[in-house]
């Protein structure tokens, strides 16, 4: 039988290395409106409440090599922060445009409505909601894809400007998905979908979607800036690595054996335990699930790694 990773699993975490965090905070924390609970001189963590877990981690290292933007490298495309609806996607938009900051584009993809942007050492983002599950639109049971207008003014129209002038961002806000540049549509198939057992719920010449439990995707990959790239090094901006949560004890045993034979390495990180790999472009890709007995027991031979 197939396997298949387990249908509540979702993307819980991305890590950035950057080279200004003070310039960083300034964007997640006061523009956009993300909370830090945990700061140091060299890395800070946010999260949309304040309060643990983090939902992003940015680790300061002055001598990191900035990575070129959209050009034949591995890594991120972008990360997907997803607002529970219209009103809280409206009310950060509305801070960001006070701001005059710079927007890339703005798409209404059927299933939801995404407004694209870059922080400022160029990680790709993408502001988002869902609509409900029951509308997205299919034909033949396949899951269809759209790429039209839209309407940001309307979007502004509807945002409270109250809760978009608190300067926080919806606590109900979390990571939809993360979208990667890869270097080999086939690879990425194999390790995320047949090894990592994630469905492909979308696939185009350069692209594909993956996603557990019928969502429409919690991972991208695509070549359209990165085919046939050498792996990532590890001393570039940008993406450190990025994790999935598993919320059930035997669906992480499941995976974790699956994953054995690709070194992997003990993670904890604010109460929570797990295992981080590498995918075939060295992009570091977590499980993470509750701290149990079985789960501490099955990493115990395992070298650890910082988090």
């Amino acid at each position: 039988m197939t396997f298949k990773i387990h249908p509540s699993t979702h993307i819980s975490h991305v890590e950035y290395q950057v080279r200004d965090l003070a310039k960083l905070l300034a964007f997640y924390g006061e523009l956009m409106g993300m909370q830090v609970f945990d700061k140091t001189d060299t890395y800070a963590k946010l999260s949309a409440t304040g309060q643990p877990p983090a939902l992003l981690t940015l680790i300061e290292r002055k001598d990191a090599r900035p990575a070129p933007s959209n050009s034949f490298v591995p890594g991120l495309y972008h990360t997907a922060f997803r607002f529970p609806g219209r009103v809280p996607l409206g009310n950060t938009l509305m801070r960001i445009v006070a701001a005059r900051y710079p927007l890339q584009g703005a798409s209404d993809h059927l299933f939801s409505e995404a407004i694209y942007l870059t922080d400022p050492e160029g990680n790709g983002i993408e502001l988002y909601r869902d609509r409900p599950r029951d509308d997205w639109p299919r034909m033949e049971d396949v899951l269809q894809f759209g790429n039209l207008p839209l309407d940001l003014q309307k979007l502004l129209e509807e945002a409270d400007q109250v809760a978009a002038q608190t300067g926080k961002i919806d606590p109900g806000m979390d990571i939809g998905h993360i979208h990667l540049q890869v270097s080999d549509l086939a690879t990425a198939d194999a390790f995320y979908h047949h090894r990592l057992g994630l469905d492909v719920m979308m696939a185009m010449p350069t692209a594909l979607f993956f996603a557990a439990g019928g969502y429409h995707h919690h991972v991208g990959a695509n070549t359209w800036h990165s085919l046939n790239a050498p792996r990532r090094e590890i001393d570039l901006t940008g993406l450190n690595s990025y994790a999935f949560n598993i919320p059930d004890e035997a669906g992480w045993l499941a995976a974790f054996e699956r994953l054995k034979d690709r070194e992997p390495r003990a993670v904890e990180r604010d109460g929570q335990l797990g295992v981080a790999i590498e995918d075939p472009d060295r992009i570091v890709v977590e499980l993470m699930t509750a701290a149990t007995e079985r789960v501490r027991k099955n990493l115990a031979s395992l070298q650890p790694t910082s988090a």
